[in-house]
């Protein structure tokens, strides 16, 4: 999978550079199993149509842009676990577009002639609350309005778990409030950060509240569960000593525990 970082400054380079393609569009922090059902989507389409497949992702998260870096972010996922997912998943390129007030003030119809059209998109899949251009005034239907005759789009349902919609924010709710169980049914799998043992929690990687948790340490071939204290949003300490571990450790998040 080859990744292509576009900007405000160099977009006129990659105008009509690629051969057609379906484009799955969205943040996908995190990557749960409602961003997976719309690039799963896009895959399925490309593989039909005989093109290639492609992943639109935006970086930094608009939020720090539009607030002026005033409106913290705790991200979910670092671009290098991103990749690593969207390639096992067969995805040919990854468009990570960099997300500034150039681009956060395009207004819609020029995002799509830009970002989609100039890109030779041919089918574009994207979720239900989808919003784009300048102020997020872009939705839904105004992308296949602004499409009409160069791609078509599909919104992808959105996956529902308790009632309610599975979403970045929702995980975020949940780690702020250390509600670790529900997250293996959002994300399909157990939540996960990656550890330095001589530096700590990697960036972009989030914990849960503060609280005492089982985790699960993975390194090389090698699993241990032990148990972890959350003393904040960037410090923990375990009952299992890997300092010994050369470097980078796994760290799933089972369940809340009463005890150390």
């Amino acid at each position: 999978m080859q990744t292509i970082h576009l900007t405000s400054q160099n977009m006129q380079q990659w105008q009509h550079h690629f051969p057609q393609q379906t484009v799955a569009i969205g943040f996908f922090d995190g990557l749960h199993k409602g961003h997976l059902s719309v690039i799963q989507e896009a895959k399925r389409l490309a593989d039909d149509y005989g093109v290639s497949s492609s992943v639109m992702s935006f970086f930094p998260h608009p939020k720090t842009v539009l607030s002026k870096g005033a409106a913290p972010f705790r991200y979910l996922m670092p671009l290098e676990e991103k990749q690593a997912v969207l390639e096992e998943l067969g995805i040919d390129t990854l468009f990570l577009v960099h997300f500034d007030r150039d681009i956060a003030g395009i207004p819609p119809a020029d995002f799509v002639e830009t970002f989609l059209t100039g890109l030779n998109a041919i089918h574009v899949v994207c979720g239900g609350d989808f919003h784009y251009g300048s102020g997020g005034s872009g939705n839904t239907q105004s992308l296949a309005e602004q499409g009409k005759g160069h791609f078509n789009i599909s919104v992808v349902e959105l996956v529902e778990y308790g009632g309610e919609k599975i979403s970045s924010t929702r995980i975020r709710q949940a780690l702020a409030q250390g509600n670790i169980s529900i997250l293996r049914k959002l994300l399909g799998k157990f939540y996960s950060v990656n550890w330095c043992p001589k530096n700590g929690l990697l960036p972009f990687y989030s914990l849960p509240a503060p609280g005492k948790y089982e985790v699960k340490l993975h390194h090389n071939d090698e699993t241990v569960v032990c148990k972890a204290q959350v003393l904040n949003d960037k410090e923990a300490k375990f009952t299992y000593d890997f300092s010994r571990w050369s470097h980078g450790v796994k760290i799933e998040w089972i369940r809340v525990v009463e005890t150390l």
